[in-house]
C-alpha cells in the first residue's frame, strides 16, 4: 500500500532536517529526492518520515519563494534580516519612517492623490502627512526642538522623492520594516585595497607569530622583510611591506579561538575555548557523582615550623619527614543533581589509593569529620554511587580502581584529560574554593606562579595538615552546601535545599552496603590462620566458622578490611565458594578506624626517652643480681672462668682425631691362657716362620711377650 504524503513538499524547498539542509531535486514512488546543500549527497526522505518530522516541528520547508526572497533581502540589506541585529538608534530611525510610509498608505486609502511634489516642504499635503504620521508613531512632532529647553531624538523628515522610495521598497520586499534602514555599512570602496603579495606577506607574518613560544610582532617583521620574495612586477608596481598597524589590524579580525590555538596550543584552548554544557545529568541523589583532584595553592607544614638541612638525593625517602613544607592534594566528590560534596581527603601525591579513600568516605556516615572539626550542620549523608565521572589522571586510570568500581555496581564514565567541560560542574567548586577559602590563609601560593611579587609563602607558613582538612571540612559542610548556586538545574537553590526537594520527590536514597565496602572498596591483605585467627594490621579477627575452615591448620587466606569500621571483616580463600564473615576479637579498636587503631598502638609502642633510660638500667640491675645468685654464669673478670676461641678450636680439633694402633714386631707368643707360665716345657707358637727370634739378650731388642719377669707384688 503506497503512502500518500500528508503536505505538500514543492520541488525546489529546502528541507532543515537532522541539522542539514537538503534540496528537493523530485519525487519519487514512496518518497522525496533529496540533495545535501552542503555535501551534494544524494538520497530518499521516505514520506512518512517528513510528516512525521514535520509534526514534531523537526523539519522546517522552505519554499523556493520564500528562499528567493529572503535571498534578495539580505543582498539589500547587507545579511540583515532582523530588528535585533540594529542598535536602539537605527530601530527608532526605522520606526520613524514606517510611520509614514503607512501614513501614506492610509492617506491613498482615503483617495488622496500623494506624489512627491505635494508631499516635499512646502506641499499641499505635508502637513497632513505629518500629522496621520504622529498618530501612528505616537508623536505630535516629527522635528524641531521641544519646549524648555529639553533636546530629544528626532527625526529630519527628507523630500516627497525619499518618502516615495520608502513606500515602494517596503511593499517590494513584502512589507518587512527591515528595508527602511540605513545602509551605511555597505557604502565605501570595495576594491582591494592591498594586492595579493602584501596579503600573502601579512599572512605568513600571522603564522610565524602564531606560535606557542609567543614571539613578538616586530622582530618577525625585521626578519620576514629579510627573506620574502617579492616577484619583479609586484616591485615595478611600487610594492611596500604593509605596516605593524595594518598586521595588528588584520589579527584583531581573527577569531579569538584562532588566536588562542596558536599562542597557547589546543589543550588550553580546549577549556578556556570550549562550548560548554547546560544539560540536566542527573535528577535522583547518588545517580551521578564526579570527581577530581586539585594541587592546593597553598603551603602546610606538620607544626609551622620552617626547617632546612641538606640531603643526599640517593639515600633521602621519598617519605617527608617531621617540619617539612608542602603542597597538598585535594580529591573531591559531589553529587551532580543536589552539588552537595560526597568526599574530600587530602593527601600528598594523587594515586589509586586515595581514589579508593574517596569512594570509602562518599558511602559512609561522616558523622565523625562533623564532631573532629566542629561542623554546625550535617554532612551530606552516606549513599550508594550509580554512575561514576572522573577524567583520565592518574588517580582514576587504574585496573584496580575499576575493579572496585564495577564489583561495587557502578557505571564507569571516564572522561578526556584536559577537557574541564565533561565535568564542570567539580571543575568550578575549585576555583569557587580557592577564591573563598585558601586566598586568606598563611601560605597561599597565588593562582600561578609568579602572581605574588614580594610575599614569601614558604616563609609564611603557618598552617598544618590537619588544620587545613579542618577548615575545608567546615567550609565544605557548614558553608558551600548552604549557599545559593547558581548552576544549570539548581535555579539559585543551596545544595542542600536541593537535596531536601530531591529526597521529597523521589522518597528514600540507595543505602550502600557494608559487604560491598569490605569486598570492593575495603583493603585486602594476604594472611596465613592461625589458631587465634587472623591478624591484619597486627589486629586479630576470629569466628567460628573460619576455625572450622582451617581445622587446626595454618592456611593463606585474604582479608577484606573496610579500614572505616573495624567490627566485621571478610576471608576469601582460594577454593572455597563465598566468603568468611570474621570479627573483631580485640574490643579496644571496635570504636575507631584503621589509622586511629595503628596510631593507637604505635603510642603505646613509643617511649619516653630518659624514662626509657632509666628503666633499662634498672633491668640491667636486676638480671644481674639473680644471674649471680644463681651461680650457673661465671665472673668473665676471672681468666679461668673463660676460654677464647682458640682453646674451644683446639679442643674440638682433639675430639676429631681418630685413634690408630702403631705397628709393632710379630714374634713367638704364647698361646691363651699361658700367658704368664714361665715352665721351660711351656708350648711356644710362631705365628711366622720367617723371622729368626733375636740374639740379644738386652731388653730393649727382645720381642713383647717374652721379656717379662715374674710378677711377685701388685704394682698398685
Amino acid at each position: 500500500m503506497n503512502y500518500e504524503p500528508l503536505y505538500h513538499v514543492m520541488t525546489g524547498s529546502q528541507l532543515v532536517l537532522d541539522g542539514r539542509s537538503w534540496l528537493v531535486t523530485g519525487r519519487e514512488e514512496h518518497g522525496y529526492a533529496v540533495e545535501g546543500v552542503d555535501d551534494s549527497e544524494c538520497m530518499t526522505l521516505k514520506f512518512d518520515r517528513v510528516d512525521q518530522a514535520i509534526k514534531d516541528r523537526d523539519c522546517e520547508v522552505i519554499k523556493p519563494k520564500d528562499a528567493e526572497k529572503r535571498d534578495m533581502l539580505l543582498r539589500y540589506t547587507g545579511g540583515i534580516e532582523l530588528m535585533e541585529q540594529l542598535s536602539e538608534e537605527q530601530q527608532n530611525t526605522i520606526r520613524f519612517r514606517l510611520a509614514i510610509v503607512l501614513a501614506i498608505d492610509a492617506l491613498e486609502a482615503e483617495g488622496y492623490k500623494i506624489t512627491q511634489r505635494n508631499i516635499s516642504k512646502g506641499g499641499e499635503y505635508r502637513s497632513l502627512l505629518l500629522r496621520r504620521a504622529a498618530t501612528f508613531h505616537k508623536e505630535e512632532n516629527y522635528s524641531g526642538p521641544t519646549r524648555g529647553g529639553r533636546v530629544k531624538l528626532v527625526f529630519t523628515v527628507p523630500e516627497g522623492r525619499t518618502l516615495k522610495e520608502y513606500q515602494a521598497t517596503f511593499h517590494e520586499y513584502g512589507e518587512n520594516p527591515i528595508v527602511l534602514m540605513d545602509r551605511d555599512h555597505m557604502k565605501g570602496n570595495r576594491t582591494r585595497r592591498m594586492s595579493a603579495c602584501q596579503e600573502a606577506y601579512i599572512e605568513h607574518v600571522v603564522s610565524l607569530w602564531q606560535d606557542k613560544r609567543k614571539p613578538k610582532l616586530a622582530p618577525i617583521m625585521r626578519l620576514v622583510e629579510a627573506e620574502f620574495h617579492v616577484p619583479p612586477h609586484e616591485r615595478a608596481s611600487g610594492f611596500k611591506f604593509p605596516s605593524i598597524t595594518t598586521i595588528r589590524a588584520w589579527i584583531k579580525a581573527l577569531s579569538a579561538v584562532a588566536l588562542e590555538i596558536g599562542r597557547n596550543g589546543i589543550r588550553h584552548a580546549r577549556n578556556r575555548k570550549n562550548a560548554g554544557s547546560t544539560d540536566i545529568r542527573a535528577l535522583s541523589y547518588g545517580e551521578n557523582v564526579q570527581v577530581d583532584q586539585v594541587y592546593l595553592s597553598i603551603f602546610t607544614n606538620t607544626d609551622g615550623t620552617v626547617e632546612a638541612k641538606r640531603i643526599d638525593p640517593k639515600k633521602v625517602s621519598e617519605d617527608l619527614e617531621k617540619d617539612e613544607i608542602r603542597r597538598l592534594w585535594l580529591h573531591v566528590m559531589i553529587d551532580i543533581a543536589t552539588r552537595l560534596p560526597l568526599a574530600w581527603i587530602i593527601s600528598k601525591t594523587a594515586d589509586a589509593d586515595h581514589t579508593e579513600a574517596l569512594l570509602r568516605m562518599a558511602t559512609r556516615d561522616k558523622i565523625r569529620e562533623k564532631i573532629r572539626y566542629g561542623c554546625k550542620k550535617d554532612p551530606a549523608p552516606a549513599v550508594r554511587i550509580r554512575k561514576f565521572e572522573a577524567d583520565n589522571g592518574t588517580a582514576t586510570r587504574a585496573a584496580v580502581i575499576y575493579g572496585r568500581q564495577l564489583g561495587a555496581g557502578m557505571t564507569i564514565i571516564p572522561g578526556r584529560t584536559y577537557h574541564a567541560s565533561d565535568k564542570p560542574h567539580v571543575e568550578t567548586l575549585f576555583g569557587t574554593m580557592q577564591w573563598q577559602v585558601l586566598n586568606f590563609l598563611p601560605g597561599y601560593t597565588g593562582s600561578r606562579p609568579g602572581e605574588l611579587k614580594d610575599y614569601d609563602p614558604k616563609g609564611s607558613t603557618e598552617v598544618t595538615h590537619d588544620e587545613i582538612y579542618g577548615t575545608l571540612t567546615r567550609y565544605f559542610v557548614d558553608e558551600y552546601a548552604h549557599t545559593a548556586h547558581r548552576g544549570t538545574g539548581m535555579f539559585s537553590a543551596t545544595p542542600w535545599e536541593k537535596y531536601q526537594e530531591v529526597r521529597e520527590t523521589y522518597r528514600t536514597i540507595e543505602p550502600p552496603s557494608q559487604k560491598e565496602r569490605c569486598l570492593h572498596l575495603g583493603v585486602k591483605t594476604e594472611v596465613s590462620t592461625t589458631p587465634e585467627g587472623v591478624k591484619v594490621f597486627n589486629i586479630p579477627f576470629n569466628s567460628t566458622e573460619l576455625q572450622k575452615f582451617a581445622g587446626g591448620c595454618s592456611r593463606k587466606v585474604t582479608v577484606h578490611l573496610d579500614p572505616d569500621d573495624l567490627r566485621t571483616a571478610y576471608v576469601t580463600a582460594v577454593g572455597r565458594s563465598g566468603e568468611i564473615e570474621v570479627n573483631l576479637s580485640m574490643t579496644a579498636f571496635s570504636d575507631l578506624t584503621l589509622e586511629e587503631a595503628i596510631s593507637l598502638m604505635e603510642e603505646a609502642c613509643s617511649r619516653d626517652p630518659k624514662a626509657a633510660e632509666l628503666h633499662d638500667a634498672h633491668l640491667r640491675d636486676v638480671r644481674r643480681s639473680r644471674a649471680r645468685s644463681s651461680g650457673y654464669f661465671p665472673d668473665t673478670r676471672d681468666p679461668s672462668n673463660y676460654q677464647t676461641i682458640d682453646q674451644l678450636r683446639r679442643r674440638a680439633d682433639g675430639l676429631a682425631q681418630v685413634s690408630v694402633r702403631p705397628y709393632s714386631e710379630t714374634g713367638p707368643t704364647a698361646r691363651p691362657g699361658y700367658v704368664t707360665d714361665r715352665e721351660d716345657g711351656a708350648p711356644v707358637f710362631k705365628v711366622s716362620d720367617t723371622t729368626a727370634p733375636p740374639t740379644s739378650t738386652s731388653r730393649k731388642s727382645q720381642p713383647a711377650g717374652m721379656s717379662f719377669k715374674p710378677i711377685k707384688k701388685s704394682k698398685l
